[in-house]
């Protein structure tokens, strides 16, 4: 059961390009932090898009990037598929929302939870550049999921995935994705007070919320 929940959880991470491989949900960035500094990510249609060739401007990219993955793949296919289709490789796009329906066609529950109110959210809690030179650049991210509903007791996933970025036309562009099959690490004890772990409590207190673009730094 456990597996199988990590499994759906990750499906974005799988499912960021066929080359690529498939989860969960969101985070988003607009600027290095000063007034001065370069926009690292721009909002074009709703869509967050990189557009800096410098280390920090990838790191921006694949955060909102795959975070956005994560977080509409199931729950709001329409703004996946504008995802993919502003910010994937023309070559994988096609068979990324192949995948992204066969996933949600397979996940019946999840999908009911949605189509119920239920809600995901994700976090990059963490990313590591591995590899940048101009014009392409490789991050590995520890990715938190959060999902929950009316019928849907509160749950959560991490993993470990590793982004490939190509730079075409001023902006990044996803070249692959996929989700390593290493178990990435999970918190072994969760503090909770009363009853903050049942869904009314995520809908009361996380109401009115919304993610962050994630910035450049």
């Amino acid at each position: 059961m456990v597996s199988e929940e990590r499994a759906r959880i990750a499906v974005a991470g799988v499912l960021a390009v066929l080359a690529l491989g498939a989860g969960l949900v969101i985070g988003r960035a607009s600027s290095a932090g000063r007034s001065d500094a370069p926009t690292a990510v721009v909002v074009v249609g709703g869509i967050p898009v990189g557009v800096r060739d410098t280390p920090a401007g990838a790191l921006a990219a694949a955060d909102n990037y795959l975070a956005t993955a994560s977080q509409t793949v199931e729950q709001d296919p329409a703004a996946f598929a504008a995802l993919v289709e502003t910010v994937y490789a023309p070559a994988s796009r096609q068979s990324t929302l192949a995948a992204a329906t066969r996933a949600r066609d397979a996940d019946i529950a999840d999908m009911r939870n949605y189509a119920q109110g239920g809600r995901a959210v994700a976090v990059i809690a963490a990313r590591r550049l591995d590899r940048y030179r101009p014009g392409r650049a490789t991050v590995t991210s520890w990715l938190g999921g959060f999902v929950w509903g009316p019928g849907l007791s509160p749950r959560q996933s991490w993993n470990l995935v590793d982004t490939t970025l190509i730079w075409r036309a001023g902006r990044w562009l996803v070249a692959a994705t996929n989700t390593e099959s290493t178990a990435a690490p999970v918190p072994s004890v969760v503090f909770v007070d009363g009853h903050n772990n049942q869904s009314p409590a995520f809908d009361s207190e996380l109401a009115g919320m919304t993610a962050p673009f994630y910035g450049a730094g």
